[in-house]
């Protein structure tokens, strides 16, 4: 056991008895060791470690034993006429019991390369199943990503919302306090109280959405449900969340992606499928060696002895003649097999451009979504102050420095949705490139 598995299972105790809040780094480490996504590669591997022990097994000698047990009741005779007296007597053919042991190696010697083509289908099948599983690896970690930074953005959302409440009953008070003293109408009051019940709703919806947000990114990383596991830190963009790559040299990386590259090895188990059924139409050389051993519980005359052997071998040509369409039907199901993984190559390779460039796009518009959000909150928090000084002053009311607290809080929601969709962008983009969305 190496010591990034220790980490790992230390970190899960922790989170299992005590209240954890785990970093991003930690969080895709534990997921890859807990999420039911990395089983299902792990075990099309073991199938594809099947497959090549049975291609190899067609190129490897066979041995083959047969035990069998004979018991006659009755055995068979025959008459034959005695050469000394001319008198026909009885001649038993079978004995009463007899076993037989035969011991039977077989090697093939030629086979028109259909034994090479089946241990490239099934290398092949293993090299596209190492890429296929990488690219399970990269979309764990994206979707780990995703969760870990939904958690983040819905808690400063509930932040906001909570802090915007506490504004809003603070502005109910005190216009309820001018009301009383006649400074203020019911009608002030009626509209603070509508900005109060606007609010409830949103801050309510917020927790909930936060609940289920923790509870998704528990279920990614494999954990239960019910855990204290939760994420650290706040939504913040880092060196590591921004691409520093040129355009051209992430494109250069599209076409060695790894699910690229697994459809291309995918497209080399159909064909060398194809080569295996198209080759059985022609003959087969093979050879045999056998060790047969008989055994009789009675001596008679003509076999004095009750047990005999014998050692055998042989080179025999095994040459189709008709199949009546089987083999045949069966390339031709190989061979429309394999276009139709060319097609999809072709396809998901002009696919994979297509969601570079559009991820490209969308990272651009987000960081200037996020830079005019950004403006947003600073200009929010300036009308905030300039209204404290004015309602210190006696200029507005407590129901427009509320609204001006209203619209800091809403740019602020606005700013840590565009910091979140900047990062998926980030992480997206990273991945349409071929390369890890995660860089340390």
């Amino acid at each position: 056991m190496n010591t990034g598995t220790l980490k790992v299972l230390l970190l899960l105790l922790i989170c299992v008895f005590s209240a954890q809040a785990i970093t991003l780094d930690e969080a895709i480490a534990l997921g890859k060791k807990r999420s039911l996504k990395q089983q299902g590669p792990v075990i099309d591997q073991m199938k594809v470690n099947g497959q090549i022990k049975e291609a190899w097994s067609n190129a490897l000698p066979q041995i083959s034993g047969t035990v069998a047990y004979q018991r006659a009741w009755k055995k068979l005779e025959i008459y034959q006429p005695n050469m000394s007296t001319g008198e026909m007597q009885k001649v038993p053919q079978q004995l009463d019991n007899g076993a037989i042991g035969e011991a039977t190696l077989s090697q093939p010697l030629y086979t028109f390369g259909r034994i090479g083509a089946g241990l490239a289908a099934a290398y092949s099948a293993r090299t596209a199943n190492m890429h296929l599983t990488e690219n399970t690896t990269r979309e764990l970690e994206l979707d780990i990503m995703k969760k870990y930074w939904t958690v983040q953005l819905l808690r400063e959302v509930v932040d906001v919302r909570r802090n915007g409440l506490a504004v809003s009953d603070s502005a109910l008070t005190k216009v309820k306090r001018l009301r009383d003293v006649g400074m203020m109408s019911d009608y002030d009051v009626l509209r603070a109280q509508v900005q109060v019940n606007n609010q409830k709703p949103q801050m309510l919806q917020a927790e909930n959405n936060l609940k289920l947000s923790e509870m998704a990114f528990r279920e990614a990383l494999g954990i239960a449900l019910d855990s204290n596991v939760t994420v650290d830190g706040a939504l913040s963009i880092s060196a590591t969340d921004t691409i520093v790559e040129s355009i051209d040299q992430l494109r250069s990386h599209i076409n060695s992606r790894p699910d690229l590259q697994g459809l291309k090895y995918y497209t080399d188990v159909y064909r060398n499928g194809y080569t295996i059924y198209k080759n059985m139409g022609m003959p087969t050389i093979g050879a045999q060696l056998k060790y047969a051993w008989q055994w009789g519980n009675e001596k008679w005359a003509i076999n004095p002895y009750n047990n005999a052997s014998s050692l055998v071998g042989s080179v025999a040509i095994q040459i189709p003649i008709w199949t009546s369409g089987q083999v045949s039907g069966k390339a031709q199901q190989f061979k429309a097999d394999w276009k139709k993984s060319q097609l999809s190559l072709e396809q998901a390779e002009r696919g994979a451009k297509l969601q570079f460039e559009s991820a490209i796009d969308s990272y651009r518009t987000a960081i200037m979504n996020e830079q005019a959000a950004s403006t947003t909150v600073e200009q929010a928090v300036q009308a905030r102050q300039i209204a404290q000084t004015k309602l210190a002053q006696g200029q507005i009311t407590p129901l427009e420095m509320d609204a001006a607290h209203l619209d800091e809080m809403v740019a602020k929601v606005a700013l840590a949705q565009a910091k979140f969709d900047r990062l998926v962008a980030c992480a997206e983009t990273r991945m349409a490139a071929g390369t890890t969305p995660y860089r340390q």
